[in-house]
């Protein structure tokens, strides 16, 4: 891009300053002070304050100027907000050549040839040299500008662009809002575009553009996700920490079931190998051993199905309550008339077995 520093470096800016300097004045040399405008005839403007340029114009100007010149370094993406907003208050064309310089300095190239082009149409007296580098910035642009349309399916989106370069810093700019399409002329290059809506997640579109080309995306902004909070579990109806509770004794039960039951077995061998054929030694308690193994196999039956009533008097607890969620009202009622927080096992032993049942209110 070589060609682009060659032409701003030896271009004028003079004739676009037209209202703080006369038509020669260069853009690296301050402008000269201006005298105090001198009485008009009346209906008349002074001769330094075109027609239909108003003062709110020429603060917006002004501003523009003084940016470009800093002391600091050249600010011109403001100088180029304010030169619109100039133009868009007063209508000038002379603010055009402003502009046009500006926005090609910004690589906006789009609104470069726009404003140059107008500006070389409708401004007449133009200085000769003046014209004559514009006409080769303007071809220069003209040549080496890509052209990207934009769609975007909600209003009030900023497109910003960033043009990533091989050797130096990346060069942004920002479009918007945006209504539908946007059409831009842009500098060749790696370009990462990226569309921004309040609430909505970011889009994005990465291109390479060449000079000349023409590509074209549309953008589908979607709203944010949200995550939402689950309904809470503090209140003791809605707490699930009961029914693991339930079926964690029903589970301990099970497994004390299965300890008596090796006991039981054990002492059961015991007394086989003792009294084969039921023949005893005199020294050994034949009805006292099988009584104390009776009395194991009687609480292996008891923790057995127990803790199995148990465990699954908790798994229903845990489903009841999963499923009544969606309906507090009526399970606080069915609780109220139950008296009984979960379903209560009961078990028991006799002469004639081992029983267990479960009641469950609902």
């Amino acid at each position: 891009m070589r060609s682009f520093r060659t032409t701003l470096g030896t271009s004028t800016l003079g004739a676009a300053l037209f209202l703080l300097a006369p038509s020669h004045a260069r853009a690296d040399e301050p402008p000269p002070a201006q005298p105090a405008p001198a009485a008009s005839p009346a209906g008349q403007p002074p001769k330094n304050n075109p027609a239909g340029i108003s003062e709110e114009a020429r603060t917006h100007f002004a501003a523009g100027v003084s940016l470009l010149q800093d002391p600091e370094g050249e600010k011109v993406e403001e100088a180029y907000r304010e030169f619109k907003t100039a133009y868009d208050v007063s209508g000038s064309a002379k603010i055009l050549g402003n502009m046009g310089f500006c926005a090609m300095r910004l690589e906006r190239d789009g609104e470069a040839i726009e404003a140059y082009s107008r500006y070389l149409r409708e401004v007449p007296d133009i200085d000769a040299d003046e014209r004559a580098q514009i006409v080769r910035d303007l071809q220069t642009l003209t040549v080496g500008v890509a052209r990207l349309t934009i769609e975007v399916d909600k209003p009030g989106v900023r497109i910003i662009d960033v043009r990533i370069p091989v050797r130096g810093e990346r060069v942004t700019n920002t479009y918007g809002p945006v209504t539908g399409k946007l059409d831009i002329g842009v500098r060749p290059g790696h370009h990462v575009i990226t569309a921004k809506l309040p609430d909505h997640d970011d889009a994005m579109w990465e291109v390479d553009v060449f000079a000349a080309s023409k590509d074209r995306n549309a953008f589908t902004m979607r709203p944010r996700s949200v995550a939402v909070a689950g309904p809470s579990r503090s209140d003791g109806g809605g707490s699930n920490v009961g029914p693991w509770v339930v079926m964690g004794v029903g589970g301990a039960m099970i497994l004390g079931g299965a300890i008596t039951g090796v006991i039981a077995l054990g002492k059961t061998s015991d007394i086989s190998d003792k009294c084969p054929g039921d023949v005893c030694p005199k020294t050994f308690d034949l009805e006292g051993e099988r009584s104390n193994a009776k009395t194991f196999v009687r609480i292996t039956d008891v923790l057995l199905i127990g803790g199995g009533v148990v465990t699954a008097g908790g798994l229903a607890w845990l489903l009841l309550s999963r499923g009544s969620t969606e309906n507090e009202p009526a399970k606080a009622a069915a609780h109220a008339r139950s008296k009984r927080p979960f379903p209560m096992p009961s078990a028991g032993c006799g002469p004639d077995g081992c029983r267990a049942s479960m009641k469950v209110v609902f």
